[in-house]
């Protein structure tokens, strides 16, 4: 194996986020599937399911994405660590307006409200990454 090839492993808080938009993707998913069949039928499940798809997707990637971006933030100029931080945000955001505008342009198939559920798990994901961190402190 190449010894310039370096595998960096991520953060206790970063696996944990991961875990819960796991856990999360699955509790929406039946929670919404359910709510679509009972009373909801604007979207059906199939799209609603897709779009929650990439929506936690995504979240997951901007937890990857962002715990890279500080981990070589850290080791510049502060200067330059800004400006890299600020592209890496920018970078991020982009992302995210890609995932919401394929709900708009292939509104048949992948579900907006699934996608704005998606997205929401990287904020949930966070409060539950940190109690369960703390409740299982070093």
């Amino acid at each position: 194996m190449d010894s310039s090839i370096r595998q960096e492993k991520l953060s206790r808080t970063a696996v944990a986020m991961l875990i819960a938009i796991g856990g999360l993707f699955g509790a929406l998913l039946l929670a919404g599937e359910l709510v679509i069949f009972l009373a909801y039928r604007f979207e059906g499940p199939l799209p609603f399911g897709i779009g929650l798809l990439l929506g936690c997707a995504l979240s997951a990637a901007k937890v990857v994405l962002l715990e890279k971006a500080l981990s070589k933030a850290v080791d510049m100029e502060a200067e330059k660590a800004k400006n890299y931080a600020r592209l890496q945000m920018v970078l991020r955001y982009g992302l995210t307006l890609l995932v919401v505008l394929s709900a708009v342009l292939f509104r048949q198939a992948v579900g907006l409200f699934g996608i704005i559920a998606g997205l929401l798990t990287l904020q949930l994901a966070s409060y539950i990454a940190n109690i369960f961190l703390k409740n299982k402190a070093v």
